[in-house]
């Protein structure tokens, strides 16, 4: 309802259709609610939402604010011009240059062009100037590469049925790969990655290959209760500091076992098994506030497909089950 609004002496709703109006005694005030009004000290408009079509159009007007262009098409389209017509004039006069580097300064010119008519707020420009981030969120998030993991798995499989088995090389040729990793491209998306990162060993420092696999399957063992997906939101790998050094000197063995924190305010620490990579580098500490793992990577098998179901339950096994071998997941 646009200005003037129309005057109504008394609040009432509307049995029929379920509408409620609020007393306006004013054509030109907006309803608001003094206590609300009176903390932001700002303008308002506030309107209770109590019908289906008020749902529907607060939702689209929502959705269309925050997604509005700060400029029209029909502006970018003039800036678009005026970058070409910038560029034409300037390969008049130097028309040596190859197509590749018109073509470059073509497209920088426009992107330029229409950036600098972009709309700044100032809380944009605050916000840049402070160092904040340009997002906001409630939780932290932790990527989990769970396909390769699952692919790890299969690998493993393998081994053990061909090393059981005498199965002729065809044969395990087509047992060692699924099909729907036939295609060269589509095995190096599902391979297993790794980081390269720094370690400390006896015969001094070093780099090893690690990743999130390794540092579940070599957690201490207080933590085998734990599966993958309640270990990646509740703990986290650290580089063992003079504080870890401390609770380690105090410990009767640092193989894969929680260290003793009493009298302190420090979080929960493990040590990792031996058998880790960076068993003498690195702990496991809990995080404060748990984060929540997100998959990455191609979807995992399709439950439905008779050839592919067996991997898909065995990739719900992998988060959702205690694991520390392909044994503890499904019978060999």
């Amino acid at each position: 309802m646009r200005m003037p609004r129309a005057l109504v002496e008394n609040s009432h709703i509307d049995v029929s259709t379920g509408q409620i109006t609020m007393r306006r005694s004013h054509p030109w005030i907006n309803n608001f609610n003094e206590w609300v009004i009176s903390a932001c000290r700002c303008n308002m408009d506030i309107k209770f939402i109590w019908t289906g079509s008020d749902a529907k159009a607060l939702v689209y007007y929502i959705a269309d604010y925050v997604t509005k262009s700060s400029l029209a098409f029909y502006d970018m389209f003039a800036l678009a011009q005026r970058g070409i017509k910038s560029i034409e004039q300037q390969q008049a006069t130097c028309g040596t240059e190859s197509a590749i580097e018109k073509s470059r300064k073509l497209v920088l010119r426009c992107y330029n062009t229409i950036a600098s008519h972009q709309e700044v707020s100032g809380v944009q420009v605050a916000s840049y100037l402070m160092n904040y981030g340009d997002h906001y969120t409630t939780h932290t998030f932790r990527n989990i590469f769970l396909i390769s993991i699952e692919n790890y798995l299969q690998a493993e499989i393998m081994k053990v049925r061909l090393s059981e088995k005498d199965i002729d090389e065809e044969e395990s040729d087509e047992l060692s790969i699924p099909s729907h990793e036939d295609q060269e491209d589509e095995a190096k998306e599902t391979e297993e990655q790794f980081i390269l990162e720094p370690t400390k060993t006896k015969s001094g420092h070093s780099y090893v290959m690690v990743n999130t696999r390794l540092d579940y399957q070599h957690r201490s063992k207080d933590l085998t209760a734990l599966w993958l997906y309640e270990f990646i939101s509740l703990f986290h790998k650290k580089v063992i500091d003079k504080s870890d050094r401390r609770l380690l000197a105090n410990a009767k063995a640092s193989d894969g076992e929680r260290l003793s924190i009493e009298g302190t305010k420090m979080n929960e620490r493990h040590t990792f098994a031996s058998l880790h990579p960076q068993s003498s580098s690195h702990t496991l500490i809990k995080h404060t506030n748990p984060v929540v793992p997100v998959l990455l990577g191609p979807q995992i098998p399709r439950r439905e497909r008779e050839d592919t179901r067996e991997r898909y339950c065995r990739a719900l096994l992998t988060l959702f089950v205690p694991w520390r071998s392909v044994g503890d997941l499904c019978a060999l």
